[in-house]
C-alpha cells in the first residue's frame, strides 16, 4: 500500500474579529484583520479535532499560507444586530472517565451565526455540541467557545467572524 502524508493538525486556537466599513467587503476584510488571520488564504473544513491535537495561543501566521478552519461568518447592515461563534469539546465513550488526551475519542467543532446575541450563540453552540455527540452515542467534555456580537455602526455594513484555525506544525 502506498504511503501518503496525511493533513493532520497538531493544534489548533480560536479567534474572533469585528469589521465595520462603507461596503461589505470591506467590513469582512476588517473582520479577519481583526481576528488575526486577515493574511492567510483560509480553506473552510467541517467539524472534527484529532484527538492528539492542542489548544495553542493564536499564533502569527505566515502571508499566503494555507490555513484550514472552520469559520463561523454575519454579516449585516446599520442598526442590525450580528454575531458569529465557533466551540469545540471532546468526545469519550466512557462517562466516568475524566478528561485526558490519552482517553478521549475525538473532538467535535460546531458554528452558529446570525442576527443573534452573545447569549443565543453560546446557547445554540452548545446545544448543537451535545446533539452532535449524541449522535455519535459519546459523552461530550464541553471545552470552549469563542463567541462575538455587535450592532452595526451607522451608516455601516458590519462583518464579525469567530474561527477555530487548525495548525499543522505548531513551531
Amino acid at each position: 500500500m502506498e504511503q501518503y502524508n496525511k493533513l493532520i493538525p497538531k493544534a489548533f486556537f480560536l479567534t474572533s474579529g469585528v469589521g465595520m466599513a462603507n461596503d461589505q467587503d470591506n467590513a469582512f476584510d476588517l473582520a479577519l484583520r481583526d481576528a488575526g488571520i486577515s493574511e492567510c488564504n483560509l480553506v473552510n473544513v467541517s467539524s472534527i479535532l484529532p484527538a492528539k491535537a492542542v489548544e495553542i495561543d493564536q499564533k502569527t501566521l505566515t502571508p499566503g499560507e494555507i490555513t484550514f478552519c472552520v469559520l463561523s461568518r454575519a454579516e449585516g447592515k446599520s442598526g442590525e444586530v450580528i454575531g458569529a461563534g465557533v466551540g469545540y469539546g471532546w468526545l469519550f465513550h466512557n462517562p466516568n472517565s475524566a478528561y485526558s488526551h490519552d482517553q478521549l475519542d475525538f473532538g467535535i467543532i460546531c458554528e452558529h451565526h446570525g442576527h443573534y446575541s452573545t447569549e443565543f450563540l453560546r446557547n445554540k453552540i452548545q446545544e448543537k455540541l451535545y446533539m452532535m455527540a449524541a449522535s455519535r452515542n459519546r459523552d461530550l467534555t464541553l471545552k470552549k467557545l469563542e463567541v462575538k456580537s455587535v450592532e452595526v455602526d451607522a451608516a455601516k455594513f458590519g462583518s464579525v467572524v469567530a474561527a477555530l484555525v487548525f495548525v499543522l506544525s505548531p513551531e
